[in-house]
């Protein structure tokens, strides 16, 4: 069966929704919508038992574990930066009002009163808006309402409108959907690389829920091994005491066993102390929060035995290289940085802008004819705010603006400094990578080499172990036929005890070293039919014209440097 983790979109919505309607629209959804908190295991109750096999402690884990539920929200925060960074170009609606007032004495007829009165009021309303290509759009539109007591104005009051579309485009600083986009392509990478980072963290909590599995599994046993060894130690001390009696052996013979019944106490209970810090620490990986859920007693149903595994060096070393979520990341990384350098060698060039405006003009009012020789009014005609838009609608007065800006910066340290910052973080990253390869290479190695001396280890702790049982065995028949003593015997059951443990541990730590293995080659996820269900990146506005390779602008000399690092990922 393959388990499913907590897909990154149901997070959004455990977020958004109300939890009854949750529960309603999770039947929906690929995978349940698991509520953020833990999930509490149906045996809270003091005094229960939980048999739990390693599967089910995966699953436990998955759904519960508290840092998992800390990396799901790293994603869904890079889900919205994705978003955030579409936000230069959404469209911008602009409104302003303002009016004036103004009073002030003639000091020339042609001024049209003695003293002259002013009332206008403006309104402008105006959309702009950012193409990816760098193309600054505007849509502005205003009306004014203007009115005086100067007799030179035959329009009064009057109204001016207008209509006005201008496009400012530049052609080599600022051009092109790469740079324009380069803040939403990098919002994908950082997106993916938090999807690799919770992979990670995925596969390095089921590892220690599985490392935490195994040290109670052997700490369960070695109290076993512990009071088996009491339980020899008090027969050995009963037989004494029996010996005595019957007179075949001296008081004194009873010191020895009873010390070491006393030692083998304390030894189990240090050896139980050990297995409830190994049961909490499983506990805790598998999410128990709550007071009740501590109360729990879990017993474990797989064992230690398991077939050994020989995988070859370089087939290991070539899956790690491609499935380690670590590649992935530097990966993207340097498609990010590599970005940022195309990024940076385009604000080294000139500003080159051109810019074009094309509009109509409308003008009405109140028409008062006045006869200048005589100042007397001939007509008047009323108008208003109707005359004008009519005007602008029919497109009687047009206009037009074109022109070209050329901007050169001296010197222009700070772009051409960013620009060699920029070449330098892109060969650290690649140096970086280089030597994450190197890390990943030595850890399969190291991982390859436990695998082959833990199942050698293996096989000389349970030979030396079969030999102690043996030699055990023999001791005690020369202990009953008078040929031993029972300090003899006591040390030789210390021996035995020791090649118990001693086995215990490598098998322990041969189940250990596979999910080392695992980790290292980054398989441990497909080894364990775990999926993360990932519905993807979200769909963001304003995400056109990405693939136009002549809009993109990219052919510049000096663009990257000459040594690259080899991937396949590229930044869309």
């Amino acid at each position: 069966m393959k388990r499913n983790i907590i897909g990154y979109t149901a997070l959004v919505l455990s977020l958004a929704i109300p939890c009854g309607a949750q529960q309603q629209a999770s039947s929906k959804l690929s995978t349940p919508v698991l509520p953020l908190q833990s999930v509490s295991t149906p045996l809270a109750a003091p005094g229960n038992v939980l048999t739990l096999s390693l599967d089910e402690a995966y699953e436990l884990a998955l759904k519960n574990n508290l840092d998992l539920q800390v990396g799901r929200y790293d994603v869904a925060r890079a889900n919205a930066g994705i978003l955030s960074k579409t936000g230069i170009f959404d469209p911008q609606l602009s409104a302003g009002l303002n009016g004036d007032w103004a009073r002030s004495p003639a000091a020339t007829q042609l001024a049209g009163a003695e003293v002259t009165e002013s009332r206008n009021t403006r309104f402008t309303l105006g959309l702009n808006t950012l193409l990816p290509t760098g193309t600054a759009l505007n849509v502005t539109t205003s009306a004014s309402r203007g009115e005086t007591n100067s007799q030179f104005f035959f329009l009064n009051p009057r109204w001016n409108t207008n209509l006005n579309v201008t496009i400012k485009q530049p052609l080599l600083n600022g051009f092109g959907t790469l740079v324009n986009r380069a803040g939403i392509v990098i919002a994908r990478n950082n997106r993916a690389q938090s999807s690799a980072a919770f992979k990670l963290k995925v596969m390095d909590t089921l590892s220690q829920v599985e490392n935490a599995y195994w040290d109670l599994v052997a700490a369960r046993k070695a109290v076993a091994v512990k009071e088996e060894s009491l339980k020899l130690a008090e027969r050995l001390l009963d037989e004494t005491r029996q010996r005595i009696k019957v007179g075949t052996s001296a008081p004194i013979d009873l010191v020895q066993p009873s010390a070491t019944v006393a030692a083998r106490r304390q030894a189990l209970i240090a050896a139980k102390n050990v297995a409830g810090n190994a049961e909490d620490t499983l506990k805790a990986l598998l999410g128990f929060d709550q007071p009740a859920e501590w109360n729990i007693h879990i017993k474990t149903a797989d064992t230690l035995q398991t077939a050994s595994i020989r995988p070859g060096l370089a087939a290991s070393i070539e899956k790690a290289l491609k499935h380690r979520p670590e590649v992935r990341q530097e990966l993207l990384a340097l498609a990010s940085i590599r970005l940022n350098v195309k990024v940076a060698r385009n604000q080294t060039l000139p500003r080159l802008d051109l810019q074009a405006g094309y509009g109509w003009n409308g003008l009405g009012g109140n028409l008062t004819l006045v006869d200048r020789t005589t100042g007397q009014v001939i007509e008047k005609v009323p108008g208003g705010l109707h005359d004008a838009y009519t005007q602008l609608l029919n497109r009687e007065y047009p206009n037009w603006t074109m022109g070209i800006t050329l901007g050169i910066p001296l010197g222009n340290h700070q772009a051409k400094a960013n620009l060699i910052e920029q070449r330098f973080q892109l060969r650290q990253e690649e140096v970086r990578l280089e030597s994450l390869k190197q890390t990943i290479i030595k850890q399969v190695r190291v991982a390859v080499r436990s695998l082959e001396d833990g199942a050698a280890n293996i096989d000389a702790a349970s030979a030396a172990r079969q030999a102690a049982q043996k030699n055990l065995e023999a001791e005690e028949t020369k202990f009953k036929n008078g040929l031993s003593t029972s300090f003899q015997v006591l040390q030789i059951q210390d021996d035995l005890a020791k090649a118990e443990l001693t086995e215990l541990q490598a098998r322990a730590a041969y189940r250990k070293a596979i999910v080392g293995y695992r980790v290292a080659t980054g398989l441990l996820l497909d080894d364990e039919h775990v999926a993360i269900v990932d519905p993807g990146q979200p769909k963001v506005p304003h995400d056109y014209w990405k693939h136009v390779k002549w809009l993109q602008f990219v052919d510049i000399k000096g663009t990257t440097p000459k040594r690259t690092a080899h991937t396949k990922e590229n930044a869309s």
